[in-house]
């Protein structure tokens, strides 16, 4: 294992790193890390204050629930850089302005992630404005899916709506910006997010239309980014576990 130059730290990580393999008593842990019993102790006593640690039923001593917090951070964390590196890769390899990836709230649309940042309407970091459906391209793609909940009127020509279904995307001018919006599946038949691409008509070179080349990088994306997001949904079974060690740890880890 890995020391660092603090003790009382690599003792600590000695202790879970027993914990890892599943539920011990103070017996195994003591024999395990070579430490004295009386500094396992103390040391399981204080991190089960801090939530790290806990005891089971059966008297045992396992991972806490602040440690399953950890995780599902460290998990976001490394799935909003790899969306991040994705949707910078597209960008430098279309030559586009930017690349944004949106989704749906109600009737209108957020900005969850571009090539610069990542933005998480849930947890309140970083909000984006959301924008009203319209016809332009990405709202396009929101409502050959999804439709509207209300009666605005809106880009619904039946036809049209197949055949985005079917091909995956649309790209048009909107605001003098030529867009490219895909479709970024769930798994299973719907929509999870629109994939965008827009450069200024003048970066174009006058013409109205992406070439075959970035439509068909922007669709590998695509999948590529509907994979990452059903890993992030898949947290939902450490969720689980974590309103588990809630109900049955200590009351006092905040």
């Amino acid at each position: 294992m890995v020391q660092s130059r603090v003790g009382v730290l690599n003792k600590a990580c000695a202790i879970l790193a027993v914990l890892e393999e599943g539920p011990t008593c103070l017996g195994t842990v003591v024999s395990e890390t070579g430490l004295k019993r009386s500094t396992v102790h103390r040391l399981v006593l204080a991190m089960e204050e801090l939530g790290l640690v806990e005891v089971d039923p059966q008297g045992q001593f396992i991972v806490g629930p602040r440690l399953i917090r950890l995780a599902m951070a460290a998990q976001r964390a490394i799935a909003d850089l790899e969306l991040r590196q994705e949707l910078s890769a597209l960008r430098a390899t279309t030559g586009v302005r930017s690349v944004r990836l949106e989704q749906r709230c109600g009737d209108r649309r957020i900005c969850i992630a571009d090539d610069q940042q990542l933005k998480s309407a849930a947890s309140g970091r970083n909000p984006s404005r959301a924008v009203a459906m319209w016809e332009d391209p990405v709202s396009r793609v929101f409502l050959a899916w999804q439709g509207l909940s209300r009666g605005q009127a809106a880009w619904s020509d039946a036809a049209a709506c197949s055949g985005t279904r079917r091909r995956g995307w649309v790209q048009g001018v909107a605001d003098e910006v030529l867009v490219l919006a895909v479709a970024v599946g769930d798994g299973d038949g719907g929509l999870s997010a629109v994939l965008s691409l827009s450069s200024p008509l003048r970066r174009t070179r006058r013409e109205v239309s992406y070439g075959r080349e970035v439509v068909t990088a922007a669709i590998e994306a695509a999948a590529r980014i509907s994979d990452r997001l059903r890993v992030q949904e898949s947290t939902g079974l450490v969720k689980g576990l974590e309103d588990h060690t809630r109900r049955v740890g200590p009351q006092s880890v905040e």
